[in-house]
């Protein structure tokens, strides 16, 4: 019996869905966006796990991911939590160091929390710079829905309605980021 059989139906039950957290956006054809999920699934029937893998955005596909138990969520946020408390690697930190020679202390700059670069699309959307706050975007987005709202241009309804469907979908997009990041 091979390891892989694309033949073999797989059949997936998504329980409950915790989230996304992070936006794939679409394509410049049109094709359907891929968004990182967390959700509880049972797969073939079996007891469910929660589950994190890549799904499009109508979940007729999904990706590569991982399923794990509760516990192993437990130990998994445990060491996410170590690894988070030391900061970022060599390179990348965030954190401002002084010399060991003039022997002042290690001070921690504040974060800042940045919106993810998935999220860059929408925000042109929305036409706005890149990384702008929930009140910038509904002011961009209430603007913008004045000026394509379908009510408002009747000689061209059907480029109205999609740029009217574009905004709000931009909106929820970037909303919902700044909703999970609690800012």
């Amino acid at each position: 019996m091979s390891y892989y059989d694309d033949t073999e139906e797989i059949e997936c039950r998504i329980i409950e869905s915790y989230g996304i957290f992070s936006f794939g956006g679409k394509s410049w054809n049109g094709a359907k966006s891929w968004n990182k999920e967390v959700n509880y699934i049972s797969w073939n029937g079996r007891p469910a796990k929660l589950d994190i893998r890549n799904w499009q955005s109508d979940h007729e596909k999904c990706g590569k991911g991982i399923a794990i138990t509760w516990e192993e969520a437990e130990e998994l946020v445990k060491l996410l939590n170590k690894i988070l408390k030391a900061g970022p690697r060599a390179g990348t930190s965030d954190k401002s160091q002084t010399s060991k020679e003039t022997g002042t202390a290690k001070k921690r700059t504040k974060r800042t929390t940045q919106a993810p670069r998935t999220l860059e699309q929408f925000y042109k959307e929305l036409k706005l710079s890149f990384g702008a706050g929930p009140e910038e975007c509904k002011s961009a987005r209430n603007a913008l829905l004045k000026k394509y709202h379908p009510d408002l241009n009747t000689g061209n309804f059907a480029f109205a309605t999609r740029k009217t469907i574009k905004i709000k979908e931009a909106y929820e997009k970037i909303m919902a980021w700044w909703e999970a990041a609690k800012l």
